[in-house]
């Protein structure tokens, strides 16, 4: 279902990005100011209603649902903080911060019950503003660490590493049930864990 008119969305910054991502957007909206949830919103929330949900860096935008937020802001710091498996792991736009997301789609694989679910929503390289060095937000404590691709794409930019998303998250063991490109330059992949 990949929308290549909101592709460039974020890169540009179009009135549209800059209204959706303004304070009181993301107060009032959260995670759903996005345009690749919003594109995504009914196989998200068949996924997420009547699910216990953790919401990994959640804090300043948050999913909803009563979705247990897992952020440095939270009352739940990581995974491991949050008490049994739940069903659904969500995150939107954090694990670029990360010093090893490898290890954070790992932790949440472990974290998960069987069958449940992980939403990864990460910025793609195809903005360059939000690759790896080069993004600073002074909301955020870190610059992105990451530059997230496809493992399909060939033809990449030289000089940069790109860490193929779908690629982390089968490593982990889950598998992919959607990955592809979405609005405002991001990835949105959508895996379990059988």
């Amino acid at each position: 279902m990949s929308n290549s008119y909101f592709l460039h969305d974020a890169e540009h910054r179009t009135e549209s990005w800059k209204q959706r991502h303004s304070p009181d957007a993301i107060a009032q909206l959260g995670a759903w100011r996005w345009k690749g949830i919003q594109e995504n919103a009914s196989a998200i929330l068949g996924l997420i209603c009547g699910k216990r949900v953790i919401d990994f860096g959640g804090a300043d935008g948050p999913l909803g649902f009563c979705s247990i937020v897992v952020d440095e802001k939270a009352e739940h710091k990581t995974l491991s903080d949050v008490r049994g498996e739940v069903d659904v792991i969500f995150t939107s736009h954090a694990l670029e911060h990360l010093d090893d997301a490898q290890e954070w789609i790992d932790d949440a694989f472990a974290k998960l019950n069987r069958g449940g679910v992980v939403i990864v929503h990460v910025p793609s390289y195809t903005c360059r503003r939000w690759r790896k060095g080069s993004y600073a937000n002074p909301n955020q404590a870190s610059k992105h660490k990451h530059t997230f691709a496809l493992s399909t794409d060939g033809g990449l930019p030289d000089g940069e590493w790109y860490d193929r998303i779908d690629s982390m998250v089968s490593l982990a063991g889950f598998s992919i049930e959607s990955c592809e490109y979405v609005g405002d330059d991001s990835i949105l992949v959508i895996a379990r864990k059988q």
